[in-house]
């Protein structure tokens, strides 16, 4: 197996930190520490902590791409978005970026058009390809899950 990359383990070791801590508590010098390298090796390869917040993010984003498949009822159709949706990282990701977002823009636009809106998206279908599940029907039930999630964070 090929070995990561420094840039990638980086990136790596900063998601739990970011998600633990949120963005303005995560501080370099704890990245530094979590990965074992150097403050000059963090900054070679991100020039502030946005544009690490960016990496990680498309990493994560990369990691968690939406699924599409039928499901027969509400209560799978709960199963299927709490395990593969409104997983925990992705409840915390969701509660980082709207209350921290403004600090790093590019990475909240980023998961609001390539993890939100394509999860919006691959839901429509869901519902779709599941006789059993009206989108109109469905939807504020998802809206609730969401932001009962989000409450308990």
């Amino acid at each position: 197996m090929a070995q990561r990359s420094k840039k990638d383990h980086i990136v790596a070791c900063a998601l739990p930190l970011f998600l633990e801590h949120g963005f303005k508590g995560t501080s370099i010098d704890m990245v530094v520490r979590a990965c074992e390298v150097s403050k000059p090796t963090v900054y070679n390869h991100f020039p502030d902590k946005a544009a690490l917040m960016l990496a990680v993010m498309l990493a994560w984003i990369e990691n968690n791409k939406p699924l599409i498949m039928p499901v027969r009822d509400m209560d799978a159709l709960d199963v299927f978005i709490r395990s593969h949706w409104l997983t925990d990282q992705a409840i915390r990701l969701y509660a980082l970026v709207i209350g921290e977002g403004r600090r790093f823009p590019a990475a909240r636009k980023l998961f609001w058009e390539q993890f939100d809106r394509l999860w919006q998206v691959a839901f429509g279908y869901v519902c779709e390809r599941s006789p059993n599940l009206e989108q109109a029907v469905v939807e504020p039930r998802l809206h609730r899950q969401l932001l009962e999630r989000l409450r308990q964070q």
